[in-house]
């Protein structure tokens, strides 16, 4: 690098080097992983540009970088480069010591206990010998994992979670020791690919014992009923559940993945008869892992073609809540009059609670982590109910 280099400066662009390495991809862009001086340095993305943030020292100064180059989710590339000023002008710039990059993949459960060693030996595991210490240098920043400086013994620091972070990537700077003469120090660096498999840790969970739906006349094949819902707080594949009648029936259809439901035979009423026609069935929700859970559905069909206009019981609802309350707590129920076929709905979203469509019960969709958190959503019904 010239001795006159100044912050803006362009030190060097890696933004060839993807293409020598992974063709047939799309590049998404590029990001600093580390470098030895983590201030003076930064990557523009998408073009691969590094520059200095800040005026660099003078002087015969070596700095090393890793910069990241990714694809996608579950593709990338780490290039590390070594940049060396110049002391002046027109000073003549000396071989550097050759920097090395090795790269590793752990695969773990979330939850382990803490203290799990994934590594035993880093320095044996990627070919460096003669190591004289190990440090985390990047993709540590919430320290759930440490390193032992001396042997290279990767372990867990606190519980890793894949509901929260699913791949993980530790950038290690390892310093050997070259045994030419005069005796120097290299950097290697070694980016550790943690991937968090997960875990069956919750059961699904309908927020209500039972849906009741009232409809008003002859109800065709094919009519909407309702849509039922189970929460589960797991993540992937363990949190997308299936929806099936517990008992077969041609009465009722349920949309597998969804939870709508749907009359499968017309419910046929004269407009003489004062009869009323009572339909029920169990819905269970199931994850992959096997985990379930059920809700009935108590279907009324009653004489007439139209119920009346719903309102709102009151112009404000206010409920109290704890502050450790968890997903699927239900706080309270906003009442209507004049319908039992309204659809309720939120029109301000909030990432704490959801409505229930049709029974107006407010659920908590987040934990909620202190008592200060406050609902500020505002609920509509709709009428007559809306299908999907």
């Amino acid at each position: 690098m010239p001795s006159n280099a100044q912050r803006g400066s362009a030190v060097y662009n890696v933004s060839d080097w993807p293409n020598d390495v992974i063709s047939g991809f799309e590049l998404r862009g590029f990001s600093l992983l580390y470098a030895s001086e983590r201030k003076l340095f930064n990557v523009t993305s998408p073009w691969g540009s590094i520059r200095f943030s800040r005026d660099p020292p003078r002087g015969n100064n070596i700095y090393s970088l890793a910069v990241l180059a990714e694809y996608q989710s579950n593709l990338s590339a780490v290039f590390l480069v070594c940049l060396k000023m110049a002391a002046e002008a027109g000073t003549p710039l000396l071989p550097l010591s050759t920097s090395g990059y090795r790269e590793i993949t752990v695969q773990v459960s979330e939850n382990i206990p803490v203290g799990t060693v994934l590594v035993q030996d880093l320095g044996s595991v990627v070919g460096v010998h003669d190591a004289r210490r190990y440090d985390i240098v990047s993709g540590n920043d919430v320290q759930l994992f440490k390193i032992d400086h001396v042997t290279g013994r990767i372990f867990t620091q606190a519980e890793v979670d894949y509901e929260r972070c699913r791949l993980h990537r530790l950038v290690v700077h390892i310093t050997v020791t070259e045994t030419e003469v005069p005796v120097t120090e290299a950097a290697v660096f070694a980016v550790v690919i943690i991937s968090v498999d997960d875990v069956n840790e919750y059961r699904p969970v309908f927020p209500v014992p039972v849906y009741r739906r009232t409809v008003f006349g002859s109800q065709l094949a094919g009519s909407f009923v309702t849509t039922v819902r189970a929460m589960d707080q797991d993540a992937g594949r363990f949190g997308r559940l299936r929806y099936r009648l517990q008992r077969s029936t041609s009465s009722f259809i349920v949309d597998r993945t969804c939870g709508h439901v749907w009359l499968g035979n017309p419910v046929a009423m004269t407009s003489q008869s004062d009869d009323v026609i009572k339909l029920g069935i169990t819905v269970v929700a199931e994850d992959a892992g096997g985990w379930a859970d059920q809700v009935r559905i108590e279907l009324t069909v009653r004489p007439g073609s139209t119920d009346p206009e719903p309102r709102f019981t009151r112009s404000t609802f206010e409920f109290a809540v704890e502050g450790s309350a968890t997903v699927g707590h239900v706080v309270g129920r906003l009442s209507i009059t004049g319908s039992e076929s309204a659809v309720f709905s939120v029109r301000r979203s909030s990432q704490y609670f959801a409505v229930d469509r049709h029974s107006g019960r407010l659920i908590v969709l987040r934990d909620l982590q202190t008592m200060s958190i406050a609902a500020n959503s505002q609920v509509d019904y709709t009428h007559p109910p809306l299908g999907i």
